[in-house]
């Protein structure tokens, strides 16, 4: 069985890499029919787009743009989103007086730019550009009497990946750390230096070393103590990716990892953006001391559940600030006999799709459930739909997404949360209840 698959697979490869410069731009839908039977892997269909591309460039005056002499490959995407927005705040109050719901319904959009360049010798480098300054969003509402809108910077980074098994790169980056948007909100790119090893084991497996240096804030060094200090976030993980068979789509991925600042201090200057681009939603501005998060998360992916092409899924996240009641007490200020728990993160979900969400049909549903403490995450970093970033939270989150052609996705996504801890008013935990409905048509080239 194996034998024959890699003969389908190396006849098939062959084929498309001699006829490459007739079929290399639009091979895209042979391969996720691929990897939609099983016959491939994501990893080996994306090669053999690499594959293709690169040899539709060199051998091609149309699969030329005019590239200097360095560059392997260069690649531009983007999408376009259109999205309705509702949302439903009820404030946590200490006293008994009635509550008071803050709605708010708006039209927004997003648009994004993204251009990764190939180069020899193991270098890369790339940027993005995005209509919004917020990290956690690039969102921008319908407003301003039809004025137009800013685009701005969300990535400029230089790689180098020397072999197989490192890694490098420099610059504002995508995120290398695995994990949820319980703790990372998939918007942000970090910015500092981030190194991966990688060793290979068995026919599949991979464990990996990930580690990030993430600069948050260049302060002023005339200033004494940690007012004056550089405000760095420092993050480790171990990831090990185990596949169930050589020629089995299925897999699990563990993640452990260590997370923590240094100490120092985030001042408010730091937030201050133009108008119509509010800051990340309830980023928290000041001390970042007793930040130090044990983190687990991972994943359990079954392949062809209910045929070819159907997968279902078991992921998890969570995290443990083992410095909680002194963030609580010493920063938050919060009184430690009234607020005694929200150490503790974790969220749970499943998720079930048909396709991989690239060609026209696919569609996907996930849902899950999180208990967020106060002390358990960063507000800086963590989802700023769920809760709109508030802590001291648990609840529900639904995403459904379906592709109305290979390029164009519907998708619906909703919010249920409640508060932990009640009779908190601290601005970061202060949410009694929410709801929000996005409402997304996107647009991907």
């Amino acid at each position: 069985m194996f034998n024959l698959k890699f003969s389908r697979i190396a006849l098939l490869g062959g084929t498309m890499l001699l006829a490459s410069p007739l079929v290399a731009q639009d091979s895209g839908a042979l391969i996720d029919l691929l990897v939609k039977k099983g016959i491939v892997t994501d990893q080996e269909a994306e090669n053999l787009r690499a594959d293709l591309s690169r040899d539709f460039a060199n051998n091609t005056s149309a699969g030329k743009l005019d590239l200097s002499s360095t560059d392997v490959s260069f690649k531009l995407s983007g999408d376009l989103r259109m999205r309705y927005e509702y949302n439903d705040q009820v404030p946590e109050l200490a006293t008994g007086a009635a509550a008071l719901n803050n709605e708010t319904s708006r039209q927004r959009f997003r648009f994004r730019l993204n251009g990764d360049v190939l180069l020899q010798k193991g270098w890369s480098a790339g940027f993005a550009l995005e209509t919004a300054q917020t990290s956690d969003s690039a969102n921008q509402t319908f407003t301003g009497a039809a004025d137009d809108y800013g685009i701005f910077l969300a990535r400029a980074y230089i790689g180098w990946q020397p072999n197989l098994n490192w890694n490098f790169v420099l610059g504002k980056q995508k995120n290398p750390m695995y994990a949820t948007d319980m703790r990372w909100d998939p918007d942000i790119s970090p910015q500092g230096a981030s190194e991966i090893y990688k060793y290979f084991t068995g026919a599949k497996d991979t464990f990996e070393i990930r580690a990030m240096q993430h600069i948050m804030q260049d302060n002023n060094e005339q200033v004494a103590g940690p007012l004056g200090r550089d405000t760095w976030l420092f993050e480790q993980q171990a990831v090990y990716t185990h596949w169930f068979s050589p020629e089995n789509l299925s897999n699990a991925i563990f993640a452990l990892g260590y997370s923590a600042y240094n100490q120092s201090n985030i001042p408010s200057t730091a937030t201050v953006t133009p108008t119509n681009s509010p800051i990340n939603s309830a980023a928290y501005v000041g001390s970042v001391r007793a930040q130090d998060y044990l983190t687990f998360a991972g994943e359990v992916n079954w392949a062809n559940v209910r045929g070819e092409g159907t997968g279902f899924k078991v992921y998890w996240d969570s995290s443990y600030n083992t410095t909680g009641a002194t963030r609580a007490y010493r920063v938050y200020g919060l009184n430690p006999a009234l607020f005694s728990k929200g150490s503790t993160a974790w969220l749970a979900g499943i998720g079930y799709s048909y396709g991989t969400g690239k060609v026209q049909g696919d569609y996907s549903a996930k849902l899950d459930y999180r208990s967020v403490g106060v002390t358990a995450t960063d507000p800086n970093t963590n989802d700023s739909d769920w809760a709109l970033s508030k802590l001291n939270e648990k609840g529900w989150k639904l995403a459904l997404s379906y592709n109305v052609n290979d390029f164009t996705n519907f998708n619906v996504t909703y919010f249920d949360t409640q508060i932990l801890q009640k009779g908190m008013t601290f601005s970061l935990g202060n949410l009694d209840k929410s709801q929000e409905l996005l409402v997304d048509l996107v647009v991907k080239f």
